[in-house]
């Protein structure tokens, strides 16, 4: 298991509610979202450490901390972050008010104990950050979608003092402290690291912004999904107004049809014969009429199974929430672990990789070593020689200084090939420099070698004259 920390300003008006469970404060998220995500049969399982240096609640700790900020500074304590003006470049920059109180809540295992958080306290007192308390949940999940099974939320809620006392001042450290904090938690619970955001290109969200992240992303495929189910809705609709217009049309021809009937059948004992014998005018209306009955009653069976699936279509709309919460579980569920999978992939990457470096180090070193060595078995001259070769190529120096001068040529003039005596200077000399100094060297080297009689001369008249190398 992994596990990670990031310390934002905490709620001090709901931090201590949350971390006892206070009987009103899950009511009231039982209110708000609708269900709770508390399990009481689990609550048994849940621990608490408090610093016995803060047995005041949290209001009143901040409100402590506000006058010792206005006693130390003279300042009153900005707690809400400052929107600030780039005069030259017009940019709008938010800086964060001062978080005396910060609250961290990483991920545990379902055995950690407090006592496990000891090297973490420690390792925070020692850069001057108080530990104010340790609550470890393990009641808080939600129920697998595939299984109904409980899908527990071990995490831990770390609230501490980041205020310096003395200066009245929040306590300031760099990245590279922030990812040494990892390490150490990793290390007090037995967990694995997590991976840091410059590898994942991740951006850590507190539980907050998640919920309200994956919330936007429910909202969007709720009103995708509404928008289709209205557009059927508005559809169906049409096609009943369409039905409707047709059986008002039918009716209206019926009653013509009817007054034509009533105004041809000339007596009723007329129309009477006519429609025993089945002949006549009334007979062929009468079948007509009856032909329009029909269809009228097709086009209200039409209309009733329009009612019918609009009725549906509203049901649908009305269990799009459950069926887009349902879904987004699952989703979530596939993502972290293929997020997972990801994580292991990386994690034997980078151990190969780590392996591959040391062992080339450890050559690297090695060869270094033997070379010194060797440098040490060669003979005076072209060991001095070696030694002011590379003492000029890390220098400032342009060109050769006289003892760098004379020490070369010294070892140069007692070999038979001068360019053959300067390579093997050069090759002795390589492996202690950069492409850089070596690339100097090399360059004065050969502009003496390519006037190595002249240069002779004057080493000869300096030394002639008495002048000391």
């Amino acid at each position: 298991m992994k596990t990670g920390i990031k310390f934002k300003p905490c709620n001090v008006g709901t931090a201590e509610a949350h971390n006892r469970r206070d009987r009103a404060y899950c009511e009231a998220v039982a209110r708000k979202f609708g269900h709770t995500y508390f399990w009481d049969e689990y609550r048994h399982l849940n621990q608490s450490w408090r610093n016995p240096s803060y047995d005041k609640p949290l209001p009143e700790l901040l409100e402590d901390m506000k006058v010792l900020v206005k006693q130390k500074t003279g300042r009153a304590m900005q707690c809400k972050p400052v929107e600030t003006t780039d005069r030259k470049t017009g940019k709008k920059k938010t800086r964060s008010g001062c978080s005396a109180i910060r609250e961290g809540c990483p991920p545990i295992k379902p055995d950690t104990r407090i006592e496990d958080f000891e090297p973490f306290v420690r390792w925070l007192n020692g850069y001057g950050i108080s530990v104010i308390s340790i609550d470890l949940h393990h009641d808080e999940g939600h129920a697998d979608p595939d299984t109904d099974d409980l899908r527990q939320n071990h995490h831990a809620h770390i609230i501490v003092d980041w205020l310096n006392h003395e200066t009245g001042k929040t306590v300031k450290i760099d990245n590279n402290v922030c990812k040494e904090m990892q390490t150490v938690l990793a290390e007090s619970l037995g967990m694995e690291r997590g991976t840091p955001k410059e590898d994942t290109g991740i951006e850590g969200l507190s539980a907050i912004e998640y919920k309200e992240k994956m919330a936007t992303a429910h909202v969007r495929q709720l009103k995708q999904e509404q928008q289709e189910l209205e557009n059927r809705k508005s559809k169906l609709l049409k096609e009943q107004a369409t039905k409707e217009t047709e059986i008002a049309e039918l009716e209206v021809r019926r009653i013509e049809k009817q007054k034509a009937l009533d105004a041809e059948s000339g007596s009723a004992l007329k129309s009477g014969l006519a429609n025993i014998f089945g002949k006549g005018k009334y007979a062929e209306i009468q079948r007509e009429n009856t032909r329009l009955q029909s269809e009228i009653e097709t086009a209200n069976t039409e209309r009733d199974n329009a009612l019918v699936r609009v009725e549906e279509m509203e049901e649908q709309v009305a269990q799009i929430p459950r069926l887009a919460e349902e879904r987004a579980l699952i989703l979530a569920s596939s993502l972290q672990s293929r997020y997972d999978t990801l994580s292991k992939e990386y994690r034997s990457l980078e151990s190969a990789t780590t392996t591959r470096i040391e062992r080339l180090e450890r050559e690297k070193s090695d060869l270094l070593a033997r070379l010194k060595a060797m440098l040490d078995m060669l003979h005076e001259k072209l060991k001095e020689a070696v030694k002011a070769f590379m003492e000029f190529s890390k220098s400032v120096l342009r060109e050769f200084s006289m003892r760098h001068r004379d020490t070369i040529v010294e070892y140069l003039a007692d070999s038979p090939d001068v360019r053959n005596a300067a390579h093997t200077l050069k090759v002795f000399a390589r492996p202690f420099l950069d492409n850089r100094q070596f690339d100097k060297g090399s360059k004065e080297l050969d502009r003496l070698t390519s006037n190595f009689p002249s240069v002779m001369e004057e080493v000869n008249r300096t030394q002639s004259r008495g002048f000391r190398r």
